[in-house]
Formats: structure tokens, sequence, C-alpha cells
């Protein structure tokens, strides 16, 4: 890279140099024409050889511009494919992370389904279960009814019953005491 910048100052210098001693040669010595045409050639050369180092550090520089901006593209190709591939993956993920948020709705709206379901049935068994039970106390309480006038009539038979007994007690008893009031007079009297 040195010898380059070398090799274009040192051409610049060069031309400069022999357009100058062409210029000094033409005006003050304008009868030496070999020399002027050799310092013309030279000039000429030197022309040659600037234009031509010139044009190669302009090839450099766009070459090195060139290279920067097809590394640049690479890099930009490179990130571009790889936000395709994240945005891609992404796509995908929230794709499969709706399907399974609809599954779960359309699951959950079946589970509700099948709870309200579970819910009016046990409604109506409830309901079933409510409706004997209020029939067998009605029963019951029919039976109980029944047991109790049979019962009362039970009762009041046996209250008669027992009555009778106790007066039919109370008769002997009556006898007896008066039968044995009669001896303990007779024994008194005797």
């Amino acid at each position: 890279m040195n010898s380059k910048k070398s090799n274009l100052t040192f051409s610049a210098v060069g031309f400069i140099a022999s357009m100058l001693i062409t210029l000094y040669l033409i005006v003050n010595m304008h009868e030496m024409l070999q020399l002027i045409i050799i310092f013309g050639l030279i000039a000429v050369a030197d022309t040659y050889f600037l234009v031509d180092s010139i044009v190669k550090k302009i090839d450099e520089i766009s070459e090195a511009n060139m290279d920067k901006q097809t590394e640049l593209v690479k890099v930009e190709k490179g990130i571009y494919s790889v936000a395709k591939r994240e945005e891609s993956s992404s796509t995908k993920q929230n794709n499969a992370l709706i399907a399974q948020i609809k599954e779960l709705q359309e699951e959950n709206k079946k589970l509700n389904g099948e709870l309200i379901e579970q819910q009016k049935l046990c409604t109506k068994i409830l309901i079933k279960k409510a409706q004997e039970n209020s029939n067998k106390n009605l029963n019951s309480s029919d039976r109980i009814s029944k047991l109790l006038v049979q019962l009362n009539g039970n009762t009041t038979n046996t209250s008669k019953e027992t009555i009778e007994i106790l007066e039919e007690i109370n008769k002997t008893l009556d006898a007896y005491y008066n039968d044995n009031n009669d001896n303990v007079r007779r024994m008194r009297a005797n």
C-alpha cells in the first residue's frame, strides 16, 4: 500500500516537475527544441503514470467499497434470513398457541355443557328425592295418624275394659270387706 502511495506521489511530482520544466524551456529557451520534446515526452509519460496511479487508486477504493458493500449485503441477507426464520417460527408458535386456545375454548364449552347437564340431572334427582321424601313423610304421617286413631280406639277399649275390671275388683273387695266386717261383728258379738 505504501509503494502504491509512493508511486502516485512520485508520478504527481514528476508530472508537475516535467510540466514546469517544459514550460520554462518553451518560454525561455525555445531554441532548444530537442530538450523541450524530451521533457514534453517525460511530462506525457508522467501523465500516463499519474493517471494510471489515480485509476488504480480509484479501483482499489471501489474494490474496497465493493467488498464492504458485499459484506454488508451478506450481513443484511443473513440478518434478513434470521429475521425471516424467527418470524416464521414466531408465526408458527403463535398459530399453534391460537389453535391450542381454540381447542381449550371448545373443550371448555363442552365441559360447561356437560356440567350444566349434570347440574340439571342433579336438580332433577334432588327434586325427585324431595318428592319421594315428602310422599314418604305424608305416608308416614297417614300411617301414624291411623295408628294414633287405632291406638286411641284401643286405648278407649282398654280403658273401658280396665274400668270394668277395676269395678269388678272393687265389687269383690267390697264384698270381701263386707263379709269380713260381718265376721268381725259376729266375732265381737259373740
